[in-house]
This record gives structure tokens, C-alpha cells and sequence, in this order.
């Protein structure tokens, strides 16, 4: 089935980040029917172009007789959460675990992403301060060698609680909670990897600051001068009252 022309509609765009209008360039469909139960269905593909930055996706439409609503899904999905731009400045091992459990976000999964992050933090930790004991531990070993502050440990310790509420007893969070790890997770990365070098070339760039002028020994009325002379003043009246 050809697309109709100018046919338009918003739809979320990943790449400009929001609703844009988006022009159908192709729609394919494929329909049919069970005679003996009297059953039909139709699978409506829908390619469309967004009028901003061009970007193509692509849309699926299920129909079926016995269902109330249709199903529909987009490829690639809308992105719930977008990578941070330093992700190329952590270890290679743990940009792509990253990148994994971003794509298992995008799936609008909740249990896979608190998996990944329960992983990555424990990666992290030790390739920092080794596999020292329990996570606990681990924990107290990087406080004590300035990785993580006492309050980050606190944080750190409940996301990954919280991860692990997931793996052992299959707990499902809230979207809202599982974006509270992921941000704690992020935090701890950046703080580890990326922020260190960015202070020392903020540093570097800074310029020093000037010297303080110093103080003249010549400068009048300053405050020792006028005390000196308030003491000589009491001390020449005190010596005319002796004298009188």
C-alpha cells in the first residue's frame, strides 16, 4: 500500500529529543482471516521521516479481532534514557555494560537494567580496591583509599541492595526507582573516572591569582601609629600631674 501524500503526524524523535512532526514515506500492510472461527487480524508497517533532522523509524501496528487495543511498537524504540557523553572516557569493559543496559531501558525492561547496574558497580569496585571480602567491605576499602566519601558509601551500599533485590528475589521497581540507580550509578563513574581529569585541566586553565600589594611601613594613620601616639599623649599628661 502506497503512503498517502502529505500525510503527517508528531511522533517522538531520539535524536532532536521530543515530538517532531514526521512525514509517512511507505506503509505495507498484511491482513487475513479464520473462516472457521470467524478471527481476522492485520499488521499495519508504517516508515516515517522526521521533518527536522531526517531521522527514519520505523512503526508496527498488530491488530487482532479478539483484542481491545492494538499493539504497537517502534523501531528503534523511544529512548527512555540517553548515554552520558563521557561513557568513552570510562574503561571499555564498562562502556559496554553500560551501553547494554541502556538498550535493555530502551526495551522499557525494569528488572534487566537493576541486573546490569547491581554488575557495573561491582565491576567498578573491583578493579579499584580488589576483591577484598564482602561488598560491605569493599564498600569501607574504597572510602578509606578516597575513591567515595562516607555518604556515597551509604548510597552506593542501597543501590546495590536494590539490585540485588532484583537478581535473588526477582523484585520488579517502579521506572522512577530504577532511574534513581541508574543516576547513582553514573555519579559513582563519573566521579571515578571522568572528574579527577576534568579538575586537573580546570585547574591547569585557571590563572594563578596576583600577589597581594603589601602594606607601607610609611602609611599614616594606621592603627598602631595613632595607638602610639594616644600612649605618649596619657604618659607627657601623667608627668605634668606629678610635677604640679
Amino acid at each position: 500500500m502506497a503512503a498517502k501524500k502529505n500525510t503527517t503526524e508528531r511522533i517522538y524523535c531520539n535524536q532532536c529529543r521530543g515530538k517532531t512532526v514526521h512525514r509517512l514515506v511507505k506503509r505495507m500492510n498484511d491482513s487475513g482471516t479464520d473462516d472457521e472461527t470467524g478471527f481476522w487480524w492485520s499488521t499495519t508497517f508504517d516508515m516515517l521521516q522526521c521533518g527536522g533532522c531526517r531521522e527514519v523509524l520505523l512503526r508496527r501496528r498488530f491488530d487482532f479481532s479478539e483484542n481491545a487495543e492494538p499493539e504497537i511498537r517502534i523501531f528503534p524504540p523511544p529512548m527512555s534514557r540517553y548515554l552520558p557523553d563521557w561513557r568513552y572516557d570510562i574503561p571499555a569493559k564498562m562502556r559496554v555494560l553500560l551501553e547494554e543496559i541502556y538498550r535493555s531501558l530502551d526495551a522499557t525492561n525494569v528488572r534487566l537494567p537493576m541486573m546490569g547496574a547491581r554488575t557495573l558497580v561491582d565491576t567498578l569496585v573491583v578493579e579499584k580496591v580488589g576483591d577484598v571480602g564482602t561488598f560491605e567491605d569493599k564498600l569501607r576499602e574504597m572510602e578509606k583509599q578516597g575513591f567515595i566519601s562516607r555518604a556515597n558509601r551509604e548510597v552506593l551500599s542501597a543501590a546495590f541492595d536494590a539490585g540485588s533485590a532484583t537478581s535473588h528475589r526477582s523484585h520488579a521497581f517502579s521506572p522512577e526507582e530504577v532511574d534513581s540507580v541508574m543516576d547513582i550509578v553514573e555519579n559513582m563513574l563519573q566521579a571515578v573516572y571522568v572528574l579527577p581529569d576534568v579538575a586537573k585541566k580546570l585547574k591547569k586553565a585557571t590563572p594563578a591569582r596576583p600577589p597581594r600589594p603589601q602594606k607601607s611601613s610609611r602609611a599614616t594613620g594606621s592603627v598602631p601609629s595613632q595607638v602610639a601616639s594616644l600612649r605618649n599623649r596619657r604618659k607627657k599628661k601623667k608627668k605634668k600631674k606629678r610635677k604640679k
